[in-house]
This record gives structure tokens, sequence and C-alpha cells, in this order.
């Protein structure tokens, strides 16, 4: 039977994750259920990666608040857990007179927040901080930024693993109830336990505090598709493309955003639908992100999608209303001890470092103090660099060091079999070919595993002595092979 932790927090999104690590640097016992085989593979890897100003959120709201404040948080916490990232600004651009007016509110709002800097340019000096750029304005907005989502929350939760936080993997919350002294998280193969619990499951959160909380929200899923972009067009775009947002929009417009790992996205659309777990993507919406784009930025070139991906936002309104809700920190009298976080749409990835510190600092140490550990009971663990962006004499050191260096395995990216080999080996036990990809950057490429997939099935062959039924793409329901078509002859 497993213990009753101090703290279980219900899904390893970027939030959770903040939050786990937030936690394990007190003296408390930490649990973390997520219903996927690795951390961060819903919302928290499907979005536009955007370090957020804070112009897009009503002044006094949580979402405007929590914006302002993780700003600041995630820029200090990538540079201690060595996450790339780029206060590389972003333009929100008016295609005619009528959108001037956008700008100049959303100007005045983030001046409002506390944003600093703010402009708004003529459409000919647009052009010269982006080329390509056909607007009659623009609001300059300098301190956006971009931030690898995937690497961010994939560190945030290997940090806190190696301090002690308890992953469940593939373990599926189906409902809370409140027991004697604790709560009980019923899973799909097993019961969880913990006197605090804290509910951040994304777009499952509201059916999840439904299940002990009558009186708790709906949700309603919202799929936006993305576009992935070759390297090409990301030496040419040196900021992220807005247009001018949209009344009622279900989200702030399609827009162009480059990426730490030198691609671009296009996109997001907004449809809502029915199945929370939707993750198709159709060439229809392809079709209308590219003719978006093209509007915003002429010089996008043609035929340069490499990739397209889809995520679900968990959103408070309604199709009928639109727009967008506060977050909402749902805690009743009746069960003081466990926390819902409901509606953490746009700007979650900026805020989650915020949100951590409000929900353990404010709510849940100021009714339990934990006992912060010592400097000495704390281990960093920090995002590896990436080999193929080595100084060459660099290169030449770790290749005498690490033999396995000297083996590039993954051609688009530069990854070599050590990287391989060390994503395998991660802090969390995860086991699948999407773990490899999203620790490695193998498989990212413009041929999308198409060399060196096979090379890695050979490598976990010959290292780990893999059989075909072991390889899964993201956990035991994606199965990659089903057995060998032809046994080796080894007579």
């Amino acid at each position: 039977m497993k213990p009753t932790f101090d703290v279980v927090i219900i899904g390893a999104g970027v939030v959770g994750s903040a939050l786990a690590r937030h936690l394990t640097r007190f003296a408390c016992s930490v649990a973390v259920v997520e219903k996927e085989s690795d951390v961060g593979m819903a919302a928290s890897a499907r979005n536009s990666g955007v370090i957020h100003a804070g112009i897009n959120y009503k002044p006094g709201t949580l979402r405007a608040r929590f914006c302002m404040e993780g700003r600041r948080l995630l820029t200090q916490l990538c540079e201690e857990l060595n996450v790339p990232y780029s206060i590389c600004g972003k333009l929100v651009v008016a295609m005619c007179e009528e959108e001037v007016s956008e700008l100049e509110r959303l100007k005045a709002q983030g001046e409002a927040n506390g944003v600093p800097d703010l402009r708004i340019i003529s459409g000919v000096e647009a052009a010269k901080l982006q080329p390509g750029i056909e607007a009659i304005a623009a609001l300059h907005v300098p301190t956006s930024g971009i931030v690898s989502p995937y690497a961010l929350t994939l560190a945030m939760a290997e940090d806190s693993a190696v301090n002690g936080a308890n992953f469940y993997l593939a373990t599926e919350a189906v409902g809370i109830e409140h027991q004697h002294n604790c709560y009980a998280i019923h899973t799909k193969s097993d019961t969880v336990r913990g006197r605090w619990i804290i509910n951040c499951a994304g777009i499952h959160s509201g059916r999840l505090a439904q299940s002990i909380d009558s009186e708790a929200p709906d949700l309603y899923p919202c799929v936006g598709e993305y576009l992935l972009l070759d390297k090409q067009v990301g030496e040419k775009l040196s900021m992220s493309i807005y247009p001018a947002p949209q009344a009622d929009g279900a989200g702030l417009g399609v827009h162009i955003t480059p990426t730490m790992d030198g691609n671009v996205l296009l996109g997001p659309s907004n449809e809502y639908v029915s199945d929370p777990e939707t993750r198709c993507c159709t060439g229809s919406t392809a079709n209308r992100l590219l003719e978006e784009a093209k509007t915003l930025w002429s010089d996008l070139p043609p035929q340069v999608v490499i990739g397209a991906y889809a995520g679900v936002r968990s959103k408070q309104t309604s199709p009928e209303v639109g727009g967008f809700g506060d977050f909402l920190f749902r805690r009743t009298p009746n069960h003081p001890q466990l926390i819902h976080l409901i509606g953490i749409e746009s700007p979650g990835l900026t805020a989650a470092p915020a949100i951590a510190r409000h929900i353990v600092d404010e709510i849940i140490r100021n009714e339990e103090p934990f006992k912060p550990k010592t400097a000495e009971e704390i281990s960093l663990r920090r995002w590896p660099l990436r080999f193929d962006e080595l100084p060459e004499k660099e290169k030449e050191r770790l290749v005498r060091e690490i033999p396995d260096h000297g083996d590039i395995v993954c051609r688009c990216e530069g990854v070599t079999k050590h990287e391989i080999l060390q994503a395998l080996n991660n802090p969390l036990g995860v086991r699948t070919l999407a773990g490899i990809k999203y620790r490695s950057r193998a498989m990212m490429g413009r041929c999308n595993g198409g060399y060196c997939l096979p090379r890695i099935v050979d490598i976990l062959q010959q290292e780990y002595g893999w059989e075909p039924t072991a390889f899964q793409l993201r956990g035991p329901t994606s199965p990659m092979f089903v057995g060998r078509l032809l046994e080796e002859d080894h007579g």
C-alpha cells in the first residue's frame, strides 16, 4: 500500500511540474499523478511557447497578476535550470485603421499591468524591425519572449524527481474522495492518498473537481492546430508576429512565432470540440493557417511545412460566450486542503512558476509551515546542453572523453548516440520514443525520424536488448511494432 503523502498533485503539465519543484524545496512528501506516460505531453507541450509580457489581460485579474509575476520568475528559473529562452519581442500588427484602436487598447492595458517600453509604431518601422510585414501600424512589445515549453516542463519535473518527488505516470485519476484524515485519489489502477491535494489536470480538472464538489464549473475543450515550419524560415524571423485581437475570439489569433530550436510555428486555430482528447490535424485548417499567416508576413516562403500538431485548451467560457475566463483557484470550506486549479489557459506557461509560489507559500505553507530544506539537501538537475550547439573545441574534447558523442544519430538536429542514451536514462524512468524525442530532439527534424528512427531502434536493441514489443511511441496504447517480419539466421 502506498504511503499517505503530504501533498499530491494531479497533472504533470507545466503548472503541476512547477508545483512539484517548488514543494521539493521543503521538508514534505510529494507525489504527482499523471495520466500520460511522460510529463507535459498535453497542452504544456502543444502551445506557442511564448513568454507573455502582459498586454492581453484585464488589470486586476489573476491572469494579469500571475503573468507579470510569472514572467520574472520564469526567466530566473530558466537560468537556474539551463532551459533555453529568448526575450525576442513581438509585434501586434494592424492591417486597417479600425484595428489601430485595438493596439491603443492593448497598449493602455499593458501599461496598467506594468509592462514597460510599449510603443505603437508605423508600418514602415515595423517592417524595419521584421522585414516582410505589411501593416499600417504595430504595437511593439520588446519584453515578450519564447521558451521551449517541453524542455521547461521536463526540466522542472526531473529536478523534482531527483529531489524526492514521486511520479506515478500512466496513472489516470478518475475521482477524488475525502477519507478520515486525508483525500484518496482513485485511479484506473490504484489509489493515491494525500493530506493536501492540488488538482491541476488541465482539461480534466473540472471533471475531477466535480467528483467531490458538485458546484465546480464545467470546462470546454478548445482545440488549436499548429504548423511547424522548417528552420530556413526561422533564419528570417526575429520576433513573434500577432494580429490585432478580434472581439470575442477564443484565442489571440493565428500568429507566427519563432522557437528556441530554430523552427517557426503558425497557429493556433480555435475550435470548440466535444472530445477533450482530440489531437487531429486537418488539411483544411493547415491551408487556412498558411493563408492567415501570409497576410501578416508576406515573406513566408512556400512549401516549408515539416509537421503539425494540435493542443487542447481548457476554457471556462462556452462556445456561445467565447473569449476568456479568468484563472480559477477553487477551495471550499468543506474541503480546505483540496485546491482545484481550473481554466489555466494562456498565459498558463508564463504564469506557472508564480502560480506554484502562490499555492505553496500563500496557501499550504501558511497553514502548514513545512520547513525549508538546506542548500545541502537540494540537488540541482540542469537541462543538458545540446552537443550540436557547443563550440567546436568543446565538441572535440567531449568526443575524446565520451566516444559515443562522435556517433551522430540524428543528422537533422545533430543528436549524438550519447544524447540518445542520456535521454533514455532520465530520472522519471520514461522509456518511450517520444520521451527520447522531447529530451534529445532526435526525430524532430525535417525528415521526422526517417533517418534516425531506425538507428535509435538498433541502438536500443543492441545496448538494452529491447524486443520489438518493447518499443512504444507514447505509452502502452501506442506500440511501434508487433513483432519481427523476418528472424535473423544465426546458424
